[in-house]
């Protein structure tokens, strides 16, 4: 069994004595919930903003997506919050007898949404309580990582995606359940020098996760639904749906097509040696409820701190007004100011604790300095703006309509900016 930090140990056998009586609870000032308005109450001319149905549906007529979900919030109101297109359109490539439509309440695969909206969230929240400090070293909690060079590896390195661990490997090659991959990145090397360069790595994003379960003493999953999900209510935010979750849920790849020239194709960005044809695990369905990233599915059961999060626009919503609202929301407290400041805040090589920020190729032009966000392989995108107490959030389906000739998908980086520009042009002075 694994040892917990002191602190924790304190904690678990005093816990009443340290956390607040509900007396003090009940003093704290109550912070705003989400809500709907109209775009006229939060300062927003609702002409300029409903030119993004246009935007939307041209990206569809374009092949860029078959569907999407954007919700636009500000000053705590949902002021715009639509539908389009299709969830499910294709099975293997075949138009379905019965497409369905695209709504509000559809549940996302967020892949690498799945950094900020449950790893750093977990960081913080840990940080915040004090159980961490992002100075410390991983190998404080996790000795077995500090060998081969990653003695002196921080956990803002792996934030920061400074840490030197490479960007991309397909674990499940090599190892069939957490602990495995777990083992195979202790035993990995550097692949540059710890703060040197930035590359990001979905391989820092699993460390975050180790690290939160070995702190914990907690699956992932259920840290980040104890703590974070369940006390804001986010009933529809999960690791691996259950099925009866399944009408609701997005399809998206069909098959793991893309990973598979990763492997197979040495000019498709890594070089790897190792014969795809040789893993007998490669889905050859369409992809509905199942986390489309190969190392969360195949090598993590699904759990992973880089990927496997799904969820809807208005539970991410919720998670990103308490953000906006310096870590509280209603009555619930998830974290401190400073904590939330700190994260979003630029770092190193301009970018934050997990959090991106000026990124221009999805943010838009005329986001605020202060914003930040971050954007997954399914085409999903999160934008949060504090100097505005603006959110943008536009989760499609992209994949969902096949690989390009080349491989790819199309990306929604354009489809995203343009988004974001009309929101922000729609804010009136």
């Amino acid at each position: 069994m694994k040892k917990l930090p002191m602190f924790l140990f304190i904690c678990f056998f005093f816990g009443a004595a340290l956390l607040p009586s509900e007396s003090v609870l009940a003093q704290k000032p109550s912070t705003p919930k989400l809500s709907h308005g109209s775009p006229n109450d939060a300062g927003i001319n609702k002409d300029k903003l409903n030119e993004i149905d246009t935007i939307v549906e041209q990206a569809i007529t374009n092949g860029v997506t078959p569907g999407a979900v954007v919700l636009i919030a500000k000053d705590n109101k949902i002021i715009k919050e639509e539908a389009y297109g299709f969830a499910t359109k294709y099975d293997m490539g075949e138009l379905v007898n019965n497409p369905k439509k695209m709504t509000q309440n559809t549940i996302f695969d967020l892949a690498s949404v799945t950094k900020v909206m449950g790893t750093t969230q977990g960081i913080m929240k840990l940080v915040s309580d004090g159980v961490l400090s992002v100075d410390d070293k991983v190998s404080d909690y996790i000795p077995e990582f500090g060998k081969n060079g990653k003695e002196s590896v921080t956990i803002a390195d792996l934030l920061t995606h400074t840490s030197g661990l490479t960007p991309w490997e397909p674990t499940y090659l090599y190892a069939s359940n957490s602990s495995e991959v777990l083992s195979y990145i202790n035993d990995l090397s550097l692949e540059y020098e710890t703060g040197t360069n930035r590359r990001y790595s979905d391989f820092s994003f699993m460390m975050l996760g180790f690290l939160i379960e070995e702190v914990s003493g907690q699956r992932l999953d259920i840290f980040l639904e104890e703590n974070i999900y369940k006390p804001l209510k986010m009933q529809d935010t999960m690791f691996n749906p259950s099925t009866n979750t399944n009408k609701r849920i997005a399809s998206t790849s069909w098959g793991n097509p893309y990973e598979y020239k990763m492997v197979d194709d040495p000019n498709f960005g890594y070089y790897v040696e190792e014969d795809a044809d040789d893993f007998k695990r490669w889905r050859n369905y369409t992809l509905h409820g199942e986390v489309n990233d190969g190392n969360s599915f195949y090598a993590n059961n699904g759990i992973a701190g880089h990927a496997g999060l799904f969820s809807t626009a208005r539970d991410l919503a919720v998670l990103g007004q308490t953000m906006l609202n310096n870590g509280s929301y209603g009555n619930f407290e998830l974290y401190d100011e400073e904590v939330i400041n700190t994260f979003t805040s630029v770092q190193r090589y301009g970018q934050g604790f997990g959090w991106e920020r000026n990124q221009q190729w999805y943010m838009g032009d005329q986001h605020a300095e202060e914003a930040f966000g971050h954007t997954g392989f399914t085409g999903t995108q999160v934008i949060f703006d504090p100097t505005h107490n603006l959110q943008i959030i536009i989760l499609t389906n992209k994949q969902h309509n096949g690989p390009l000739e080349s491989g790819s998908y199309p990306s929604t980086g354009t489809l995203s900016k343009e988004i974001s520009n009309t929101v922000y042009e729609s804010i009136i002075d």
